[in-house]
């Protein structure tokens, strides 16, 4: 919390960079009564008493002995990534690494290179403040008979594309060296300002030419979405084949970028966002490393969210730079790093790996049930599943009644303003995402103001697994102003909100319709249930004509097949499917997306089979009796029992 507060005292006084590096060189040189004698790059960042930010430096100074009395190089690392302003942090996809995340990654990378130390040539290509080489630093200063003089100068190498991250990453090697006594007039940095996308590190850094490549790169390489890159660095991104599939993100391309600057031998260690195990941009990066096939160690942290505010879901990577025949994994926490040695990691041939579908790094026991259950009966994505309805503006058209007259429903704003809107414009609405069982439905439906008219066409004979979906008519303005006043001037009274959804640029037919058609015309009985969960909450309706939002749904007119499916789809056996081959989320949920579901093998019963299931009620004799349908004996130790970590 300390270093929050001296973000917000520097951030009151000024945003400016070299004004923000002064104070931060100046505060911690006087909190920790270090004075410089001879280095001149630091020289201008000492703030005297006759300049105008002593005041604030008087300050800081206060704040922290009051709080805490210290600060450390660590506290200033954390501080130089809090000062990047918001809008170089989306487009740079600058962040803070933890101090035992930076040092694991250097030490592990270190030793799996087997070059000494006293000649290893290491790099970050993305190095922001500093951090990593920071921590470098330290690590060769203790281990060999450097200097931190001949440290900077022969073995660290850092690029980063702002010129402020670099000037930071000086000041943080200079003032770790004052630190421990070494003051000398200049230091030697291999450190430059560029674009990494397009950097010719051999051509810059002779000696790195002259090594065939770094022994070790490190990092946290940025996560930036494509669409958040400026137009350079989004040309040069098309340079490497990793970000052919998809909307690329920048964190991919710096794994080939880094693979290839390195020697032979060299190794490769990143923490980074593990989405490219299964993603669509993460294809061609996949198909990369099955060519490749490098030594590679994966760590996968699953829903663990490492980063503070961010909601990232990480892993830890190491790729050396030579041939190997197997991937090595492993699920972790990131607790137990220190603890975990190479006999820990399960191997993985590349020959079983598919680039197009996503990498399935399961124990093969494991795998084993997930085929056998993939293989039994009909795929899940067979059967009709929707995403719910979306408004782009729910706050504006679905309520909870404060209120209600023969004619009417009362409405209530954020701002506590109540308008009147017709009982006959507004439909029942249900989200998925708080339910947890059929008594929900009653208490949590919501009104949705439908400004559509519903048609069925007559006549038509549809097969039992079959649903029929109406016709959609959205009302015109003059018809809708007339029939229903009081909803038209509700709605009016939010046009300029409802003008502006997808930034002023949508089409939707009229001001108030909703921003997307989807879900609006279906008909039939509903299994809904939630973007992602902790437990296996699946809720049937057969109120054919509710509408849902935030949530899928399995539509059907057999309301007997929903509720096998439902005691199926609430079974140990879809959940250890969910489990293993889903997207995790933090707190053991795990994402319920068509994609991650859609092969999971729904058991075909019999008409005897059919009735035990639809009869038991007990969810352990449900368990036991799909287990002997699939065919298939989990050991509890397989098992992740929802809701329990």
């Amino acid at each position: 919390m300390i270093n929050k507060g001296i973000f917000k005292l520097l951030t009151e006084y000024s945003v400016q960079t070299f004004t923000v590096n002064r104070l931060l060189v100046s505060l911690f040189l006087e909190l920790n009564s270090l004075t410089i004698q001879n280095n001149k790059f630091l020289f201008k960042y000492l703030i005297k008493p006759v300049d105008e930010e002593y005041v604030v430096l008087t300050k800081l100074i206060e704040f922290v002995q009051s709080n805490r009395g210290a600060l450390s190089l660590e506290d200033l690392i954390e501080i130089f990534e809090f000062v990047i302003s918001p809008a170089d942090k989306i487009v740079n996809g600058a962040v803070y690494t933890p101090n035992y995340i930076r040092e694991y990654i250097i030490k592990s990378s270190l030793s799996l290179s087997k070059v000494a130390l006293e000649s290893v040539r290491l790099a970050d290509i993305a190095c922001g403040c500093g951090g990593f080489l920071f921590d470098s630093a330290i690590i060769l200063r203790r281990f060999t008979s450097f200097t931190y003089s001949d440290i900077f100068r022969n073995n660290l190498f850092g690029v980063d594309i702002t010129s402020y991250s670099i000037e930071r990453t000086k000041i943080l090697l200079t003032l770790l060296a004052i630190s421990e006594g070494e003051d000398v007039e200049e230091f030697e940095f291999n450190l430059e300002v560029g674009n990494s996308l397009s950097f010719n590190w051999k051509e810059q850094f002779p000696s790195i030419k002259q090594n065939g490549g770094f022994d070790v790169i490190v990092g946290n390489p940025p996560y930036v979405t494509v669409k958040k890159v400026d137009e350079e660095s989004r040309a040069l991104l098309t340079n490497w084949s990793v970000t052919k599939s998809g909307n690329t993100d920048l964190y991919i391309a710096f794994f080939q970028i880094g693979y290839e600057a390195l020697a032979l031998n060299g190794v490769l260690g990143y923490i980074t966002v593990n989405s490219f195990i299964k993603s669509i941009n993460g294809r061609m990066l996949r198909q990369y490393f099955v060519n490749e096939s490098p030594l590679f160690y994966l760590i996968d942290f699953g829903g663990e969210q490492l980063f503070h505010k961010r909601t990232t879901y990480t892993c830890i990577c190491f790729l050396q730079r030579r041939k190997s025949v197997n991937l090595h994994y492993i699920k972790r926490s990131s607790k137990s790093l220190p603890a975990l040695n190479d006999q820990d990691f399960y191997k993985i041939a590349y020959t079983s790996l598919h680039a197009i579908d996503g990498w399935n790094l399961l124990q093969r026991q494991i795998l084993a049930n997930i085929n056998i259950i993939e293989s039994t009966g009909k795929p899940l994505g067979e059967y009709l599943i929707r995403n719910g309805f979306a408004t782009l503006a729910n706050d504006v058209f679905v309520f909870r009644p404060k209120g209600e007259t023969e004619t009417h429903f009362i409405l209530e704003n954020r701002l506590g303003e109540r308008f009147p809107i017709e009982r006959g414009i507004c439909v029942t609405g249900i989200k998925p995402s708080i339910i947890k069982d059929e008594s929900d439905l009653l208490f949590l439906e919501e009104q949705v103001i439908f400004p559509y008219r519903r048609y069925l066409q007559h006549g038509l004979t549809l097969e039992k697994d079959q649903v029929q979906e109406y016709t959609l008519e959205l009302f015109s303005e003059r018809y809708f102003r007339a029939t229903f006043p009081d909803a038209y001037n509700y709605l009016a009274s939010n046009r300029e909100r409802l003008s502006n959804r997808d930034n002023g640029k949508g089409d939707y037919g009229a001001w108030f319709a909703f921003g997307r058609n989807q879900a609006l015309a279906l008909r039939g009985a509903k299994l809904l249930f939630p973007y992602i969960s902790d437990k296996p909450y699946f809720v049937l309706t057969e109120n054919q004509d509710l509408l849902f939002y935030n949530g899928y749904a399995v539509v059907s007119n057999d309301v007997e097949e929903l509720k096998l499916l439902k005691k199926i789809l609430s079974s140990n056996i879809f959940w250890y499917y969910l489990s293993n081959m889903s997207k995790p989320y933090a707190h053991n949920y795990f994402a319920l997306a068509k994609n991650h579901i859609k092969k999971f093998g729904v058991c075909q019963l019999d008409e005897y089979q059919r009735k035990i299931l639809l009869e038991i009620e007990d969810k352990n004799e449900i368990d036991s009796f799909l287990y002997g349908i699939y065919g298939v004996a989990l050991g509890q130790e397989e098992v992740v029992t929802p809701a329990l970590a």
